[in-house]
């Protein structure tokens, strides 16, 4: 009887999850006109033409307003190339970036295009020219026993909420040997010449490893100045998930300073926030504080879920997906006083990192979350406006394994692709006079 409950369990949930998905936009409609004038005729060729480019639709209730449905239209431009299997991403103020390699060198891309509130014409995105790797100043960190087999070596870096003065960046990354790995979490301070100085700990998770995968990693800082950390299951230690004393799958919550938050949802084990995750690989924090993480699965079930200080997110309890055997790992896509994911990607996407958009430079993506995905080759923008959430893909141009995704200051979305001769890709708006257009 429990099987079949939980195989009608399972259909019913998988009928409601089409429900949500949305891939395909739809496409402006002509309006017929009659006896126009020549410079009404004019005017409405302009806004077709709008519309051509970017999906923008009339809808007139009450007063007349422009909604922009999405936009898969951008110019793209390689900036970066050539480089090594590189895991992070991060703006500095001056609108360079680093980029983390997985052997642990930083790679300082420069600015390519002007920075402001206003998007780049064409012509500027367009003269931005891809710099070689080798051309571009790099550092290699000096990491102690950084493991980087597997998924493992330098993994995510963030700044500090006060990097205007510190100077401060904290990174983190896998160190150990293949019979015992961990995840550890170093800070640094980058200098005037661009260098990152002084290497100092600040945590390391309580678990050795013996598999090179599911690290986690991601970070992000809290209002009050503590930080988060995703942690990984290790693939073989899944049930540590569910074990409070164990770090593995957990999101982890520290001061700069190594030590648990004063406020903490479980006393007996200070540092943890949540648990019941797989391989955590998105981790991003609203101005409204809300948290929002996604997940890997295991053969689907990847997932998307808003974080609850104390909550569980069911691993290996509850999932969506089946061991990559075929197996299925539990009969459960629901567990009493366990979270269900708000967004399942079955088949799996694998969603490797995520950023929020909040800029007038593609309207149409406000208020979304923009998530990369390894399998799928693809960028997703899922609508926080809508309920229950949906998903869409953007920007079809990319059509690469996208390692990590970023909103610039400029309000363009920059993507880092996977592999062993890697780009940093700039995707701005083709056409200007959108993204300065007022779509209240």
């Amino acid at each position: 009887m429990l099987f079949s409950n939980s195989e009608s369990a399972r259909l019913g949930n998988k009928m409601a999850i089409n429900k949500m998905r949305v891939y395909k936009i739809s496409g402006f409609k002509k309006h017929r006109t009659q006896s126009i004038s020549r410079h009404v005729a004019i005017l409405l060729l302009m806004f077709l033409n709008v519309q051509s480019a970017f999906g923008v639709s009339a809808n007139i209730s009450g007063k007349s307003a422009l909604k922009a449905q999405t936009s898969d239209t951008a110019i793209t431009t390689a900036i970066a190339k050539d480089l090594h299997y590189p895991k992070a991403l991060l703006q500095l103020p001056d609108s360079s970036w680093l980029v983390a390699e997985r052997d642990g060198t930083i790679v300082t891309v420069p600015s390519t295009v002007v920075s402001s509130d206003k998007p780049s014409s064409p012509q500027q995105a367009g003269s931005a020219q891809a710099s070689a790797r080798k051309t571009l100043v790099q550092q290699k960190l000096p990491l102690p026993q950084l493991y980087q087999k597997g998924q493992g070596g330098l993994l995510h870096m963030a700044l500090s909420p006060d990097f205007s003065t510190s100077k401060v960046i904290l990174f983190s990354y896998s160190k150990g040997t293949d019979d015992a790995n961990r995840l550890a979490i170093m800070r640094g301070v980058l200098a005037d010449d661009g260098q990152i100085e002084a290497l100092t700990p600040v945590i390391e998770i309580n678990d050795s490893k013996a598999t090179p995968v599911h690290f986690g990693g991601k970070l992000v800082v809290m209002d009050d100045g503590t930080w988060l950390v995703t942690t990984g299951d290790g693939f073989d230690y899944r049930e540590q998930a569910q074990v409070l004393s164990s770090q593995l799958g957990k999101v982890l919550r520290f001061t700069l300073e190594g030590e648990p938050a004063s406020n903490v949802p479980f006393n007996n084990a200070p540092f943890v926030y949540t648990l019941g995750h797989r391989n955590p690989q998105g981790l991003v924090k609203m101005q409204n504080g809300d948290v929002y993480l996604h997940e890997h699965g295991p053969d689907g079930g990847d997932e998307l879920n808003q974080l609850t200080p104390g909550a569980n997110y069911g691993w290996p309890v509850v999932t969506l997906g089946r061991d990559y055997s075929g197996a299925t790992i539990s009969p459960f896509n629901h567990y009493e006083g366990m979270v269900n994911p708000l967004v399942d990607w079955t088949p799996s996407i694998a969603p490797s990192s995520m950023a929020i958009y909040n800029h007038n430079t593609f309207p149409a993506l406000s208020n979304h979350l923009l998530v990369s995905a390894l399998k799928a080759k693809a960028l997703y923008a899922v609508d926080l406006s809508s309920q229950p959430f949906q998903y869409r893909k953007v920007f079809s141009s990319v059509n690469q394994r996208v390692r990590d995704v970023a909103v610039g200051n400029d309000g363009g979305v920059y993507v880092l692709t996977d592999g062993e001769r890697a780009e940093l890709i700039q995707l701005l708006p083709p056409n200007p006079f959108i993204a300065e257009t007022n779509l209240d």
